[in-house]
């Protein structure tokens, strides 16, 4: 269920899906209990819920590092705005300068962050293959 709103999977979809999910496993579970032999439909459930599991992993991923990149976009655009103030003031520029600093050091770690975010998303996809 996609929430055409957002473009994304909403909070009610993936908690109703879950519920789904947990049930099935509930169920599963007592059959085991009873000695229940497994089923090809069983089995075929199961490769499907973990299909689903690893593609919502995958977005995961994806989301996680869209949200890395633009928070390191608005890392620089402070780093920036430091350097301008630093230029423009009278005292205390060193600190608009370390400050600026501090900024670009944490765009850094924001692009590193999306870079194994892309990597485990690009791990993912391979698995669904």
């Amino acid at each position: 269920m996609i929430d055409t709103a957002s473009g994304e999977d909403s909070a009610e979809s993936r908690r109703d899906q879950a519920r789904v999910r947990a049930d099935e496993l509930r169920t599963r579970l007592e059959e085991l209990a009873y000695g229940l032999p497994v089923t090809t439909a069983a089995a075929e459930r199961a490769r499907a819920r973990a299909g689903e599991a690893l593609e919502r992993a995958r977005q995961a991923h994806h989301s996680a590092a869209s949200r890395h990149i633009d928070a390191g976009e608005a890392h620089l655009r402070a780093a920036a705005v430091h350097e301008q103030a630093a230029m423009q003031a009278d005292r205390g520029a060193d600190a608009h300068q370390d400050a600026a600093e501090r900024h670009r050091e944490a765009a850094q770690f924001h692009r590193l962050a999306a870079s194994e975010q892309w990597i485990a998303e690009d791990n993912d996809a391979r698995r669904l293959i």
